[in-house]
């Protein structure tokens, strides 16, 4: 679930939005569940509110460049996909994480409606994936490379060569061109991993992030911006003993994990 949580005066307060949505960790189900086996740690064993909210950075554009669909120069971005070790929790030991610039979530990309931008993605993750692909998916056959990635803006209005396809994916050592030419109102979207097969691998691991269209009707509402903003991205992890994720094999629907976490760390 993706939130842009402002301050207001109903008084509703983080932690009151937290406690009241998410109260306590979920609870699994399923005989193969990771706490069922002992192979993951009890989130009731991992002391709640010890670890700062990370905001995301905003993306910074590299340069500004002409593009053939857009009028003089317009903001270009370069953005990679890497391996980083990030901690979870204050008590556990680094985790492999895949994110954007080094990040998860990746930097908050916020845009002006009508003023279009390009973005290089960067592949830059490691030839072997860290969580186990099952081939008996389709799109995840074993003669397809192992790690594979393409990025799809979730409700972008975007040319369809930019759009993120599952089939458009390219390989470590590879880069893609998108443009975003942001013809639609405010919202908050988001960015995030699309390749066939393996979507929720590149998900689970790290690759999303934010992106914020703005406007001045948005504007006129006069809402809290700047340290009054909060940029909220709320998630299901399973955490094994080493403080890694997990991810269940073979793969199973609708499993929860047993950890909710906001952008790294839990609650």
């Amino acid at each position: 679930m993706i939130y842009k949580m402002t301050n207001n005066s109903t008084g509703l307060s983080r932690r009151a939005l937290l406690l009241g949505t998410m109260l306590g960790p979920t609870k699994l189900t399923g005989s193969q569940s990771c706490l069922e086996n002992s192979s993951c740690i009890d989130p009731q064993s991992l002391t709640p509110f010890v670890d700062r909210l990370p905001i995301p950075s905003v993306a910074q554009p590299a340069e500004y460049r002409v593009h053939p669909a857009a009028h003089g120069k317009i903001p270009h971005y370069r953005i990679s996909m890497r391996e980083v070790a990030l901690k979870i929790h204050r008590d556990l030991a680094p985790a492999r994480i895949w994110g954007y610039q080094g990040c998860s979530p990746g930097p908050t990309i916020e845009v002006r409606r009508d003023h279009p931008i390009s973005v290089e993605w960067r592949c830059e993750l490691p030839n072997a994936h860290f969580l186990s692909v099952d081939h008996t998916i389709h799109g995840a056959e074993a003669d397809k490379p192992e790690v594979r990635a393409v990025v799809h803006v979730h409700g972008a209005k975007v040319p369809p060569e930019s759009d993120g396809y599952p089939e458009a994916w390219i390989v470590p050592g590879k880069s893609s061109q998108s443009y975003y030419p942001n013809n639609q109102g405010a919202a908050t979207l988001w960015y995030h991993d699309h390749a066939m097969g393996i979507t929720r691998l590149n998900i689970y691991a790290g690759l999303l992030g934010l992106y914020l269209v703005r406007d001045p009707e948005e504007d006129a509402l006069g809402l809290p911006r700047g340290n009054y903003e909060l940029p909220l991205v709320i998630c299901d992890r399973m955490i094994d003993r080493a403080g890694q994720l997990h991810y269940p094999y073979p793969a199973s629907p609708a499993r929860p994990g047993s950890l909710t976490c906001l952008a790294t760390p839990p609650w």
